[in-house]
């Protein structure tokens, strides 16, 4: 196993032939998959934190292998399921990802993406992990919610999956770190009226209708946020209704629609009818809850 955590980075010029160097890339990508293949097991002697530094640039990876099933995975289980990164190292993490998110952002078509996608999708871990054992402070919870939205609002790389090198997806990840952060009872009021605003500009950004899930990941992170014992009724309200007006005028002019406009409309109601069906799937549902669900009902049924 310790071939696993080799250094990957590329040598001198001159130093190594190109032969060598593919061989040697292969030989990396080898032992990383037989790391996932073996259950993610730590090896004596390190620590998995350290490995999953040394991961950092698999979530920039074309290879969905590498991406996903080594690199993700192996942050899941570790931070997650086995609990085996200490606050400390959950920290350090916190720092690696967020700064990642900074790779070509504002920027689309490039694989870049892969960084920042992933990143955010590793967060969500970080996320998670605190609201099963608390270990950041309720300004760090502030300030990883604020940075998630501010990345949250100026991706512009919307694509969701290729055939060939895998997910995207920025909209969903982003998504499952605001979902866990709008959980989280540190974190302040007013937030749930702030991804309300991001959702609808992330809704009219995009020209056309999503098509790999994104709507039921940004309703799963509404879904938290109105639910909250501080969530303002009054804005979730006003929301819902903007959207209503924006439906009719969609529909005034008979079947002659602008497509764009379409494409934005069916959008959110996607996501209104996802909201409907996770409040109302609740098993334990809130009074700010129910009462959103009703909100959310009341619009949906002006939108027929």
């Amino acid at each position: 196993m310790a071939a696993v955590l080799l250094s990957a980075s590329a040598p001198a010029r001159g130093q190594t032939p190109a032969p060598a160097r593919a061989a040697s890339a292969a030989h990396d990508r080898s032992a990383w998959v037989a790391l996932a293949r073996g259950g993610f097991v730590v090896p004596d002697g390190r620590a998995a934190v350290d490995i999953l530094v040394e991961m950092n640039t698999l979530l920039a990876s074309d290879d969905p292998v590498l991406r996903d099933d080594v690199a993700f995975s192996a942050a899941e289980r570790w931070i997650l399921r086995d609990r085996r990164v200490p606050p400390a190292g959950l920290r350090t993490l916190l720092q690696l990802w967020t700064k990642n998110l900074e790779a070509g952002l504002g920027t689309a078509g490039d694989d870049r993406v892969f960084t920042r996608s992933f990143s955010a999708l590793s967060l969500s871990l970080i996320a998670s992990a605190d609201l099963s054992s608390s270990f950041l402070e309720a300004a760090e919870v502030q300030t990883f919610f604020d940075r998630m939205l501010d990345y949250f609002q100026r991706e512009r790389d919307l694509r969701g999956f290729d055939a060939r090198r895998g997910w995207m997806h920025t909209v969903a990840h982003t998504s499952d770190a605001l979902k866990f952060l709008a959980r989280n009872r540190k974190l302040a009021a007013g937030s749930d009226t702030r991804l309300l605003a991001a959702v609808r500009a992330k809704i009219e950004s995009h020209d056309a209708v999503f098509a790999w899930g994104e709507n039921d990941r940004m309703a799963l992170a509404l879904q938290s946020a109105v639910r909250r014992e501080d969530a303002d009724g009054a804005a979730l309200s006003a929301w819902a209704q903007a959207w209503v007006k924006d439906h009719q005028a969609l529909w005034a002019k008979g079947p002659q629609v602008d497509p764009r406009r379409f494409a934005v409309v069916e959008n959110a109601k996607q996501v209104m009818r996802s909201l409907q069906a996770a409040l109302a799937m609740e098993t334990a549902p809130t009074a700010a809850g129910d009462a959103a669900r009703q909100t959310v009902i009341a619009a949906l049924a002006k939108m027929r």
